[in-house]
């Protein structure tokens, strides 16, 4: 399938234009930008975003071909996307559920990685640029720690709000580990890599959030799981040893996860049962991609103080907006999602590049999941960009030719749509 992409270009567009030659210099910087700023500033990340996409279409028009690459994700995407169009179709408020369903936008990050990635050399300058971002912001964190006085700093937040702060470092955390656990990663690199955990993890830890813990623990414990199973003992230990020692706060709040009659948890409880009576209402397409404030007040019980415009969950909230034909898209993408990069693992995991980025995307996709339980994650959007990110590097490692290309010149061959 996509036979389009398996023609060579006219002899006229071989050499490209001056004015694609610009557009590949100006996308490659925008990218550059977006990946430094996806730690720092949202604003700065979209407007880079945006600025990529363009330059990406532009130069597609000035070649006069179609360069994006097809994906084993591409039919699922589609289904994800008929389902936000369903949802919005039959929602009550179709402006508000048009307007949020833009974040199906964001999956073109896939494709733009996947694209235009396609040498070791670029995948580690990309690696580079987004984990020396991640540990600069962390660095600061760890300042404001330092420098503030304690009552100003109860939960860290550095650019963002805390629990926005503690997914980021989260995500950060799982893509340097495997780095620093990898055998064959050089010396130097993986020296770097552990002083680069330090800052991550103070940071994560003072941002106390629960569910940001318990996706961290998640993902590292799946890391030495498919790394080195001997790791296992050591993290146990530094688990224990952090809990031991905890100040009271983050020790009451670590406490309460196994809590169920804690107010948060609490509150989580009934918001799920809530949901579930606004899903029976509306099963199969959901109430659309919208806020959902207005609608829980009508299904609150009387005295419940909760009001909320998402409901902490991603299946549930799925659910709710999507009905079960979202919800079975989703799923199916997700699954799909975590078997392509499991698949890429298998094949690159030996190097300790490649093999690197894929289980630290592996591991953030069982993070973002474990997280996912507790949170609204997937609508989240400065997590669901780092998400989209390392399904785009995985891809852009796994299919790799063994011999060199420009780093910016994508291959005018596409593996066949829907295979691995």
């Amino acid at each position: 399938m996509n036979e389009a992409n398996k023609i060579p270009p006219p002899a006229a567009f071989d050499q490209p234009s001056r004015a694609a030659v610009w557009l590949r210099f100006v996308m490659v910087a925008a990218m550059y930008v977006f990946l430094a700023s996806t730690y720092v500033s949202i604003a700065v990340n979209s407007i880079a975003l945006g600025l990529m996409a363009i330059c990406f279409a532009g130069v597609m028009i000035s070649e006069r071909r179609f360069l994006v690459r097809a994906t084993p994700l591409d039919y699922f995407f589609l289904a994800y996307v008929i389902a936000e169009i369903l949802s919005t179709l039959f929602s009550y408020r179709i402006a508000q559920s048009f307007a949020f369903s833009k974040r199906l936008l964001l999956i073109g990050i896939v494709y733009f990685f996947a694209t235009w990635i396609t040498t070791d050399q670029a995948a580690k300058r990309a690696m580079a640029v987004l984990l020396s971002a991640a540990g600069l912001v962390a660095c600061i964190g760890v300042g404001k720690l330092a420098f503030s006085p304690p009552e100003e700093v109860v939960r860290l937040g550095i650019f963002q709000f805390y629990m926005t702060t503690s997914e980021l470092m989260m995500i950060a955390l799982l893509l340097l580990f495997p780095f620093a656990v990898h055998p064959g990663t050089p010396r130097r690199i993986r020296a770097v890599a552990v002083i680069g955990l330090v800052p991550i993890g103070i940071s994560l830890y003072a941002t106390v959030t629960r569910g940001a813990y318990l996706a961290a623990a998640a993902g590292i414990v799946f890391i030495a799981l498919m790394r080195n199973k001997k790791l296992l003992l050591p993290l146990a230990l530094l688990i224990l040893l952090v809990i031991l020692f905890a100040p009271p706060y983050v020790e009451s709040r670590i406490e309460s996860i196994v809590d169920l009659n804690h107010p948060e948890n609490a509150s989580r409880l009934m918001l799920w049962k809530n949901g579930l009576k606004i899903f029976a209402d509306h099963p199969i397409v959901g109430v659309g991609d919208i806020d959902i404030h207005e609608l829980y007040l009508r299904y609150m019980d009387p005295g419940d103080p909760a009001q909320h415009g998402h409901l902490h969950n991603i299946a549930m909230q799925i659910l709710v907006t999507l009905g079960i034909l979202g919800f079975a898209a989703v799923a199916a993408m997700f699954v799909r999602i975590f078997q392509t990069e499991w698949r890429i693992w298998k094949k690159v995991q030996a190097d300790w590049f490649r093999g690197s980025v894929t289980l630290g995307a592996l591991a953030v996709f069982v993070g973002f999941q474990v997280n996912g339980l507790t949170e609204w994650t997937f609508g989240d959007q400065e997590v669901v960009i780092l998400f989209w990110l390392t399904v785009g590097l995985t891809l852009a490692v796994g299919q790799m030719p063994s011999h060199r290309v420009p780093a910016d010149e994508p291959p005018v061959n596409s593996s066949e749509r829907g295979k691995d």
